[in-house]
């Protein structure tokens, strides 16, 4: 009786752990400049709304990080550049089962730029913002002149990104 009791005890406990780590999500991601090289040695954190931190990573030689086992829910995300000499960062917005990959782009100049998607699936290799070093040094002069909390299509400076789509979107 004994040992069907401790055997019952023991896979309940199985199968809770394996269901509340099903429900936990991963966040992945990359850091880079301007040029797109990979910036080593920058402290992303992922924090409840009240301040209280769930998750935190640095990124390696590859720019890339993850932080993991975190539970659904809103947080915020602040990307610290530490000694890096490149200006900081942060956001907003929604994790899901599915994860979330936020990639940061970095410069010395203006508050880092994040672009989140849902999932951890997206390719970490490359440039994920797509711009050429011109286009992005021209969005760093927007950023710097006022526009820093201005979002336009999922690309957002200085804290401004949400996975969530926004109730109305102003006309262009």
């Amino acid at each position: 009786m004994i040992r069907a009791i401790t055997a019952t005890a023991t896979i309940a406990l199985l199968v809770l752990a394996t269901a509340s780590m099903a429900l936990c999500a991963d966040i992945v991601g990359t850091v880079s400049d301007t040029q797109g090289n990979p910036i080593q040695g920058v402290q992303i954190t992922a924090q409840t709304r009240a301040g209280n931190v769930v998750g935190q990573a640095f990124s390696g030689a590859n720019g890339k990080y993850q932080i993991t086992g975190i539970d659904p829910g809103t947080y915020d995300y602040l990307l610290n550049p530490l000694k890096t000499g490149f200006k900081a960062g942060s956001g907003v917005s929604d994790l899901n089962s599915k994860g979330l990959t936020i990639n940061w782009k970095l410069s010395p100049t203006a508050p880092a730029i994040a672009l989140a998607s849902e999932g951890t699936a997206v390719a970490l290799a490359g440039d994920p913002f797509g711009f050429s070093a011109s286009e992005f040094a021209s969005l760093l002069v927007v950023a710097t002149a006022g526009v820093a909390a201005a979002t336009v299509g999922g690309y957002a400076a200085a804290g401004g990104f949400s996975s969530s789509p926004p109730a109305a979107s102003p006309a262009l």
